[in-house]
């Protein structure tokens, strides 16, 4: 089956109109549930999700951003206050988006259902923690705090939002504190993660300009002693916006749907192929136990100052590319010279996650029964809405970069030490600055087909139709997966860029303040995914910022010295990405 890379889907199949149960799912012990707090089942893109949190293939994205806080709240001594304030905002966005209210029933079978939470208490789910020492200290804390939240379960779907949040602060400077949104990817998107910071940025600083009140009598009546009460389920029932499939249709293809379902679905996993060129034969699927084989992200950073970031991006509108693109371009040469993996890739296939939500219909519209209206505001929506783009580098363009590499002085084995000042430097950099453009403008093309799919029919051959269609049952289908070959060697998920100021309109004769409530740096982290690509590659930026890249695998699968020194030419290209420029 085409990998899904942690974002693929499907819709229940159903039989007049009445949801598919089987015969495992009936003969499960009865849970007591209260009827009325069930809101709806989850569709497709939902299924997917919590099928792969409750087989523990996945565990927690993360999305980090550095706020800088007003004067006002830097001291410690005003540190209950910055508790207080900071809270009433969480609540405040919270209240506004329906899939940060619910709970999952019925996780574990295949006819999951969203139900509303009573109430959260977001002194449990949001967490404070004050790091001794200076900078270098802070940063250890932040990164061992990541890798930790990372590797964290969801468990207690029921109960519990799909979200949760970790605040860093440091004991040296107390100008900033560092936010980790943790998610659980049924409920949230990467751009979920980035409305949410928008809005939480939005209402500290309403909060902190008296927009809300006095900071300190603002008071919201949803929330007393840390309880925040949620809306009743008739009201989420109106609201909690829909799957993508109640409101786009998703057309396939007959002839090529009906040999996706022979080949996919229908195939055992012990008769699947092989042989295929472009599978990650090199890390293999693993499945994860307590005991023997623990699940444990290994995840690398790296941070590039705006006039880098600004460069890549002229790059790649002169090249006709985009830095998504070029990312994927520099992943290949990056990981194709390797020795390690020489004997073992011939062609490396590869995943982009896309945003859907412009090719959703307008809000209020009528959906694609005719009489489900479409309730979401695509914009400013948190939910699921994205699909899966699969790229292939064949061994022809490979081959190539292995050519002009690996017989270089520039890579030995795992030890990747390019040399501008090398005899060869100025040629071996032209032919990987064309190499990498070679490869990002197959994935811009890929990129652009995908967005010409869409018709007045809707997206068209989208693997969201074909799984809609194939499959009933992810749990199932999923234990098929982690048996065959690992189909994709990374994925490159780029969040985009954030603004770093709040939005808001200044009256005549007002004055923007400069103290006040901002947005310096924002992250994103995958954690390991058993099934899906070997690699996680993510990027996030402010505007007029530092470009933030992460890579992340599952420790065990990927040998720790081909991660590394995948994580280094992945850098070392992109800090020489002028040099190359030069060379053309």
């Amino acid at each position: 089956m085409p990998n899904y890379g942690g974002t693929m889907v499907h819709r229940q199949l159903r039989v007049n109109n009445q949801p598919a149960v089987k015969k495992e799912d009936r003969e499960r012990p009865k849970v007591s549930l209260n009827k009325s707090a069930i809101i709806r089942r989850l569709g497709a893109l939902e299924s997917y999700q919590i099928a792969l949190q409750t087989l523990d293939l996945i565990r927690s994205n993360v999305v980090s951003c550095r706020f800088v806080l007003p004067k006002r709240l830097a001291p410690t001594a005003r540190h209950h206050d910055l508790v207080n304030e900071f809270e009433r905002a969480v609540a405040r966005v919270v209240l506004t988006h329906p899939h940060m209210q619910v709970g999952i029933a019925g996780a574990k079978t295949s006819t999951p259902s969203w139900v509303r939470l009573d109430s959260i208490n977001l002194g449990k789910v949001i967490k404070w923690q004050t790091v001794k020492g200076g900078d270098d200290a802070f940063q250890k804390e932040f990164q061992q705090t990541l890798n930790r939240e990372a590797d964290t379960r969801f468990i207690k779907f029921r109960v519990e939002p799909g979200w949760r949040i970790m605040v860093l602060r440091s004991e040296a400077d107390t100008s900033f504190i560092e936010i980790l949104l943790m998610f659980n990817h049924t409920h949230l998107d990467g751009v979920s993660c980035k409305n949410f910071y928008r809005e939480l940025l939005t209402h500290l600083h309403a909060s902190a300009s008296g927009l809300h009140g006095s900071p300190q009598a603002s008071h919201n009546p949803f929330l007393i002693d840390h309880i925040l009460t949620l809306s009743p389920t008739s009201a989420l029932v109106a609201s909690l916006p829909p799957p993508p499939e109640y409101i786009l249709p998703f057309p396939v293809d007959p002839t090529a749907f009906e040999h996706f379902f022979k080949h996919e679905i229908q195939t055992p996993s012990s008769q699947y192929p092989r042989n295929v060129a472009t599978h990650a034969h090199w890390a293999p699927i693993q499945l994860t136990s307590p005991d023997t084989v623990p699940f444990r992200s290994q995840i690398r950073t790296m941070t590039f100052p705006a006039n880098i970031s600004e460069e890549l991006v002229q790059a790649c509108r002169k090249q006709g590319a985009t830095l998504t693109a070029l990312l994927h371009g520099i992943a290949l040469v990056s990981l194709a010279p390797l020795r390690e993996l020489v004997a073992k890739a011939d062609a490396f296939a590869f995943l982009t996650p896309m945003n859907i939500r412009r090719y959703l219909p307008s809000p209020y519209s009528k959906g694609r029964t005719g009489c489900v209206k479409n309730r979401l505001d695509a914009e400013t929506a948190m939910g699921n809405y994205v699909t899966i783009i699969e790229h292939v580098a064949d061994e022809e363009l490979v081959g190539r970069v292995r050519r002009t590499l690996t017989e270089s002085k520039y890579v030995s084995g795992c030890n990747f030490q390019p040399n501008p000042r090398a005899a060869e430097a100025e040629e071996v950099l032209s032919e990987v600055h064309d190499l990498i453009f070679v490869a990002a403008r197959r994935v811009r093309a890929d990129l652009t087909a995908k967005s010409e799919s869409c018709s007045p029919r809707g997206l068209e051959n989208d693997m969201i139709g074909f799984v809609s269609r194939g499959v009933s049952d992810w749990r199932k289908q999923l234990q098929e997966e982690v048996q065959r070959p690992r189909k994709s060697s990374w994925v490159v998920s780029n969040l985009g860029a954030v603004e770093g100021k709040p939005f808001c309109t200044l009256e005549e004769g007002q004055e923007e303040k400069e103290d006040g409530w901002s947005i310096t740096r924002i992250s994103m982290t995958l954690c390991a995914n058993v099934v899906a690509s070997a690699f996680g590659i993510a990027v996030a930026s402010v505007k007029g910022g530092d470009l933030v890249v992460s890579v992340s695998w599952q420790e065990g699968v990927v040998d720790e010295k081909v991660g590394d020194a995948f994580v280094v030419a992945m850098e070392k290209w992109l800090r020489l990405w002028k040099v190359c420029s030069d060379c053309n």
